[in-house]
């Protein structure tokens, strides 16, 4: 399995340069094989339960968190009941980690970090550690082979395109069209999106991600 060799990778990696930090990485999870939307955020922190060594289920992103499945949920990309329970419990057990998984598979749906150190709170990582687990996601594209990359905030966009962009005026350029467009990476297409917590806009990435269901 290609995927676990990366992962193997990841976790080599991870005991190299960061020998003495506790927090595992997290990985990528979700439909393996040609998903129509790969969704790239920027890196995990601790609110992510899967980051404790404890833990023995899946490693995806925002794994024990709310307001994220909250904004694909009000985009039309999540479940409505197991947006209930994510709402009525205040943790994630295995199982129900691994039901969200089984729910991002049926979607065609693939979740992943472009950077997978877990950091202790929500700074941004700094560009040694986006130089050092650049190439990891890169595999990670070849393998999965997504047809849509959503890249969410703009350093995974410009680390993947080696562009810049304005998030301002590609959202109203797709508010006014109603169409998202697209910049080509090899084999997928790359949809730019606001990062839809904390310090990014979740309204505006709402009505992107609303557009996705147009994409065919």
């Amino acid at each position: 399995e290609k995927l676990e060799a990366l992962w193997s990778k990841v976790d080599t990696l991870h005991r190299a340069h960061y020998p003495g930090h506790k927090l595992q990485p997290i990985l990528g999870g979700g439909e393996t094989h040609r998903p129509k939307v790969m969704f790239v955020f920027i890196n995990p922190t601790r609110r992510n339960i899967s980051s404790d060594p404890a833990w023995r289920g899946p490693r995806y992103p925002f794994i024990g968190t709310k307001q994220i499945w909250r904004v694909f949920h009000r985009a039309g990309l999540f479940n409505d009941q197991l947006i209930r329970q994510i709402e009525r419990n205040s943790t994630w057990t295995v199982e129900f980690a691994n039901r969200v998984s089984d729910f991002l598979r049926k979607r065609g749906f693939y979740l992943t970090n472009l950077v997978k150190w877990t950091g202790y709170d929500a700074q941004l990582p700094d560009a040694a550690k986006i130089k050092l687990f650049l190439p990891i996601l890169q595999e990670e594209i070849k393998i999965v082979q997504p047809k849509y990359i959503v890249t969410f905030g703009t350093l995974p966009f410009t680390a993947l395109t080696k562009q810049a962009i304005k998030l301002d005026e590609y959202y109203s350029e797709a508010v006014r069209t109603k169409k998202l467009r697209s910049f080509e990476l090899e084999s997928a297409k790359v949809i730019p999106c606001y990062f839809p917590i904390g310090r990014g806009s979740p309204r505006r990435a709402v009505e992107i991600l609303k557009l996705l269901n147009a994409l065919e």
